[in-house]
């Protein structure tokens, strides 16, 4: 496939975005200096924000038979980017109160985006996967950036575990989707799942799979119950990370997928949604009436967290519109508001609120 000058305008945040990191690489390289490598990346992440108007200018396009840019793509890529830029500006003032490395903290951000970024343009099962690991194999750093303190490696540890069984489960329900409809693309997909083979035991099988693996990254219930201890665990700032930019570029994604293939109009999918749903609201504020079991509001909060993406992605699933994203992305947004940075504390504290 031949790259034009159009394409390459499509692509321009992931480009710079990726040679943010090429940059602040070799400025680690170099010689360490926290408020030069923190200036670059707010700058890249900036920039790629700019390059979002360009993009828009050159219309919707298929720019690989992996990637799709249109406007729902630069919606998702514009959120993750406005939630790293949050990301790092937030997390200058704890880094600058901390005794280790700091400068890795962002070029781990920017790579967590570059994931992101992917996510939202992936328009097949293959970028599909490649996106959530990209995303994800930084976080295991960023869990545990604060990793002298045993609660902050703990965190890390549990979800570099975890994280890689929701891979496992989720890259094999895309090979028994594979062997069923033997085409990973989303448009493909949609084209080629009639409405009997829907209900074929290897496709609701591998569409299963897929749910147990995109579960764990949504912290849907009942696979969120690492969230707590992870959030609780890892520094503020890669807290706020973890519950915007990383769930809006998966949840924008599986948007795209229901949009694409029909896989809201299997009975038995919907119903599997519909209860992971009900028991994601049930179960978040359900937790949220016992107070004395847990030592702050932020890990209350995070118990909540889960109902608000559930509904999104129900929402999505039976209505097959953007909708059920506007559901869920304000509430996600909104976890991380009550919370502030401690310089030099890897906890989130809670903020009393007039009225409160």
């Amino acid at each position: 496939m031949t790259i034009t000058p159009q394409n390459l305008i499509a692509l321009l945040p992931l480009l710079i975005v990726g040679l943010t990191v090429v940059v602040v690489m070799l400025s680690i390289a170099w010689r360490r200096n926290h408020f030069l490598n923190a200036t670059l990346s707010v700058i890249g992440l900036n920039a790629a924000l700019v390059s979002l108007w360009f993009v828009g200018q050159a219309g919707a396009m298929d720019v690989t038979p992996l990637m799709r840019v249109d406007g729902f793509a630069m919606l998702y890529t514009g959120l993750v980017l406005l939630a790293s830029l949050a990301t790092c500006t937030f997390a200058y003032p704890w880094l600058e109160g901390y005794n280790d490395n700091k400068d890795e903290f962002y070029l781990l951000v920017l790579i967590a985006a570059l994931g992101g970024i992917l996510l939202a343009n992936a328009n097949h099962l293959a970028s599909l996967f490649l996106g959530i690991e990209l995303i994800s194999l930084p976080l295991f750093g960023l869990v545990g950036y604060a990793f002298r303190q045993k609660r902050s490696l703990e965190a890390s540890i549990k979800y570099t575990i975890l994280s890689a069984a929701a891979s496992s489960f989720l890259l094999f329900g895309m090979a028994l989707v594979y062997a069923q409809s033997g085409d990973l693309s989303f448009v493909a997909l949609g084209k080629n799942l009639g409405d009997g083979m829907l209900n074929e035991p290897l496709l609701l099988a591998g569409f299963g799979l897929m749910i147990v693996g995109l579960g764990f990254k949504l912290s849907l219930v009942p696979f969120h119950l690492w969230t707590p201890d992870v959030y609780q665990g890892a520094p503020a700032p890669v807290s706020t990370f973890l519950a915007t930019a990383s769930k809006i570029a998966i949840f924008g994604v599986v948007m795209r997928l229901f949009l694409y293939a029909p896989v809201g109009d299997s009975e038995a999918i919907r119903v599997v949604l519909a209860i992971i749903a009900f028991a994601s609201i049930i179960f978040g504020n359900l937790m949220a009436l016992k107070p004395d079991q847990y030592q702050t509001s932020a890990r209350l909060l995070i118990y909540l967290s889960p109902r608000l993406s559930a509904g999104g992605a129900d929402c999505a699933a039976n209505r097959r519109d953007v909708d059920g994203s506007g559901r869920g992305l304000p509430g996600r947004l909104s976890v991380q508001q009550p919370w502030r940075v401690r310089r030099g504390q890897p906890d989130v504290q809670p903020v009393s609120w007039p009225g409160c």
